[in-house]
């Protein structure tokens, strides 16, 4: 592709992405430090060059036509691209030689991190562990997609299923999801709950959409069943404060949870007689500058995992 032959440039792809994050022809001109009639000029010109519509004016707002919508998926890429650039260097001048971001699912748990980040510190002070929060709902996806370099995803299966000439997976955490529930709920006695336990809850996530290998894959779906309530909630901190004041139950990881009993009056029980275990796996592209920090990162894990499993710490 000549792409000396772009009939655009990066003020006409900023123009877009901004109009369309913004309510009013004036909120999108004041954001880009114009006025309204220049930004009225680079639209006409965008077009121009384009020889389509971009937008039809309704009103004091601009709709996005076809056209323009093809466009701004292709703007917020490229100007997603360009911010990272920007920070990549902007570290580089700063000393550090390289960046490595780490998708993960929003529901993970965090406690690790200090630990890993004092090991790359140690080990690979030129290289910066940065943890991407844009991509929590899928990270393996973001990971094919080149989004991230290193992705950290659950599975029901201690032996992850990808592409072994693009990508290396290694187990890092034996982990089980547990239900969290209040003190001070009627449950609470119970060593295990049954999918009968679920019928008459609330049930809080911090999603609603399916994921895959998680409670309603492994757990739900399997009994043709949903919880009477469910409750939305964004964050894993959220949802341990409702279930400390019992509005309602949750199925979480036990890496997650475990701190909190200190603190918070929750308790634990297993999902079913049997239990239900995952296995925490981290993935990254077979390429040397990625596979070294990602390796540093998985014995990291490895050895947390085991320092939280050890006999001393099992209260």
């Amino acid at each position: 592709m000549d792409f000396s032959k772009s009939q655009l440039s990066m003020s006409h792809l900023k123009m877009i992405a901004t109009i369309a994050e913004s309510d009013t022809v004036k909120q999108a001109a004041e954001r880009l430090f114009i006025t309204q009639p220049a930004l009225t000029n680079r639209i006409r010109e965008a077009e121009r060059r384009l020889n389509t519509r971009l937008f039809v004016r309704h009103g004091r707002k601009l709709i996005i036509s076809s056209a323009g919508k093809r466009l701004l998926h292709s703007a917020n890429k490229i100007l997603e691209e360009l911010a990272r650039v920007e920070h990549d260097i902007a570290r580089l001048t700063d000393g550090v030689e390289q960046v490595i971001r780490l998708g993960l699912p929003s529901y993970a748990s965090f406690k690790w991190l200090p630990q890993a980040m004092q090991v790359f510190a140690q080990e690979l002070p030129q290289v910066e562990l940065e943890i991407n929060a844009n991509n929590q709902l899928q990270p393996l996806a973001a990971l094919t997609r080149g989004d991230i370099d290193i992705a950290l995803v659950c599975s029901d299966q201690q032996t992850l299923r990808v592409d072994d000439k693009l990508y290396q997976s290694v187990c890092v955490l034996q982990d089980e999801l547990v239900v969290c529930l209040s003190n001070h709920n009627p449950l609470i006695n119970k060593d295990y709950l049954d999918i009968d336990d679920f019928k008459q809850a609330t049930y809080i996530t911090n999603s609603t959409v399916p994921e895959k290998h998680r409670e309603y894959e492994l757990f739900f779906k399997p009994n043709n069943i949903i919880p009477k309530k469910v409750l939305q909630v964004g964050f894993n901190d959220a949802i341990i404060e409702l279930i400390n004041v019992n509005l309602g139950i949750s199925i979480m990881s036990k890496y997650l949870v475990e701190p909190y009993r200190q603190t918070h009056q929750i308790g634990t029980a297993k999902v079913k007689q049997d239990g239900l275990n995952v296995y925490w796996h981290l993935v990254c592209a077979k390429q040397p500058q990625i596979q070294a920090p990602a390796n540093l990162l998985a014995d990291a894990l490895t050895a947390y995992g085991a320092e939280i499993t050890s006999p001393s710490s099992v209260q």
